[in-house]
């Protein structure tokens, strides 16, 4: 076995430093790829001057968009105060109303009726009415009617159009079925300034105005009780609904009691009150000694 050759010490030193040199430049290679974009930061001082300095510019962005959009909102809020007189009362039609101007609507449904009724009629009180050619003009005096006796009595029928510069009667304009001989408060309404005072002492002492008047405080009376065919009608349905659910809510729950119980539902019959008709039939029977809904359904059936 050949035996190894031993360096010497200054063969050994330059071996070391060839090394170390070798392992220096590859640090350097791969230092290249991990390296960052040199940034000066700079002292606190100038890093607290660039912050303030960022605020300010962003709340003079914030004002100059607030400013933008100021005349906007204004706007808006005046478009909303224009149309807050007209009321939409049907989403699924788009139906809207206007309730305090009646020249506005001519043609009502039982269901245009009830909504105006309910609402009641709107008067006109704070408004410069305009003058006709003769410097007449409506005055708020003619919404009252005064009696041989100094009472005075509020016309709560009588309704001013700003739109036409006309009056109406909210009665007889709801429920006037032809405009042939009827009324001209309830068609196209009046504007004779001049004679109005005759005109509405008239038009309140006519007997198509009593019939009609009478009619609307009808309605009103049973709105107001819920008494309407409509509401009757809706009361009876969600009553039986409410009826049958509770009823099958016992059915249901039978039902699954016999299943978990792995229990046979028909017998040899099918008739309530027979023997051998069943688990079924026999449990509903069973139900109706101690349950009063289920008893009545029983005598129904």
């Amino acid at each position: 076995m050949a035996e190894r050759k031993r360096l010497s010490g200054a063969q050994y030193r330059k071996r070391r430093a060839e090394n170390e040199k070798d392992v220096t430049k590859q640090g350097d290679s791969l230092l290249k790829y991990l390296c960052t974009p040199h940034r000066d930061e700079g002292s606190p001082e100038e890093l607290n001057n660039q912050a303030e300095a960022d605020k300010e510019a962003e709340k003079s962005d914030e004002i100059t968009v607030s400013e933008e959009f100021e005349p906007q909102n204004e706007m808006h809020g005046t478009h909303q105060e224009s149309k807050s007189e007209v009321h939409k009362i049907d989403n699924f039609t788009g139906l809207y109303v206007n309730y305090g101007d009646p020249a506005t609507s001519t043609k009502f449904d039982d269901h245009m009726r009830q909504i105006l009724i309910e609402h009641g009629p709107e008067q006109v009180e704070q408004f410069d009415f305009p003058k006709d050619s003769m410097q007449r003009k409506f005055s708020n005096i003619h919404y009252n009617r005064r009696l041989v006796n100094g009472e005075n009595i509020r016309r709560h029928w009588l309704q001013y159009s700003v739109s036409n510069d006309s009056v109406y009667c909210f009665c007889c304009k709801l429920f006037t079925s032809s405009t042939i001989g009827a009324p001209s408060l309830s068609d196209k309404g009046s504007h004779d300034w001049k004679n109005m005072s005759a005109i509405l002492s008239g038009h309140e002492k006519s007997s198509e105005h009593l019939v009609n008047f009478q009619s609307w405080k009808e309605l009103e009376l049973r709105l107001q009780h819920m008494k309407t065919i409509d509401a009757e009608h809706l009361r009876l349905i969600k009553k039986e609904e409410q009826y049958w659910q509770q009823i099958l809510k016992r059915l249901i729950a039978l039902v699954r009691v016999l299943g978990m119980q792995n229990l046979a539902f028909r017998g040899t019959h099918e008739q309530l009150n027979t023997s051998n008709n069943g688990n079924f039939l026999k449990f509903v029977e069973f139900l109706a000694l101690f349950d009063p809904l289920m008893d009545e359904h029983l005598r129904k059936i």
